[in-house]
């Protein structure tokens, strides 16, 4: 006890007490959702764990694209692959247009317009 506790028990002041027993509040349903949740965390592992183990998974059928018609020489038989013959083995040279001019692409730009910053159209 201190100076001034002793002074006010002297004057006959009350001392002030304090409850050290004092507990929380405990909500009363608290168990019966900490078990709810249990038992959904549960149900949600089991039925990840069962699709994981399941023999049945259907994978998506991939989408197959067709090939180029260069590209595809229609059907062939097996003799014919093991058939020594001077093919074409470059095929980066396939699909490709050559212009004789530029001329004949036409002017594509020609109804463009530059937007931006600047007053007036720049003329190149």
């Amino acid at each position: 006890m201190g100076f001034l506790d002793r002074f006010k028990q002297a004057l006959g002041f009350k001392s002030e007490t304090f409850d050290s027993s004092e507990t929380e509040y405990r909500d009363p349903l608290e168990e019966q959702m900490r078990q709810a949740h249990a038992s959904r965390q549960q149900s949600v592992i089991d039925e990840a764990m069962a699709e994981l183990e399941g023999e049945n998974q259907q994978s998506k059928p991939e989408h197959v694209s067709d090939s180029p018609p260069d590209y595809d020489v229609g059907a062939v038989e097996a003799e014919d692959l093991l058939v020594e013959e001077e093919t074409e083995s470059d095929h980066s040279l396939l699909n490709i247009i050559e212009h004789e001019s530029v001329d004949e692409m036409g002017n594509h730009l020609e109804s463009v317009t530059i937007l931006g910053d600047l007053p007036e159209e720049v003329e190149f």
